[in-house]
């Protein structure tokens, strides 16, 4: 159920993005899509290194439990989604803009130019 849930989020902000890019905006996600967005993120960092310093997650990232999924920040613009791993003590910190674009990935929550 939960894969169908991401599944059908990526869906949904894939198609999103093409429609209103010709009127002159993009779709904005809320947060519970941006926390969706996340997740997806985590999967895929899973799979392969993606060369943000710390190379492929560990396989149990793929199982975070929804309650440890959430918007550590917002501003205008962004989200910053945090995913604790309770088992590993460590949490990955997701920026991306308020449209789904993930920009940066890190285990400090600390990313330049947001304050």
């Amino acid at each position: 159920m939960r894969w169908m849930k991401i599944l059908m989020t990526m869906m949904a902000l894939s198609f999103a993005s093409p429609v209103f890019s010709h009127g002159g905006g993009h779709a904005t996600v809320t947060a519970d899509q941006a926390e969706e967005v996340a997740k997806y993120v985590a999967v895929e960092l899973t799979e392969e290194d993606r060369g943000m310093g710390f190379g492929k997650l560990d396989e149990s990232w793929r199982e975070i439990p929804d309650e440890s999924v959430g918007i550590s920040k917002s501003g205008p613009g962004y989200y910053i989604v945090a995913m604790n791993h309770e088992d590993e003590e460590r949490t990955l910190y997701i920026l991306m803009s308020n449209t789904g674009n993930v920009y940066d990935v890190n285990f400090t929550g600390e990313f330049k130019g947001i304050d």
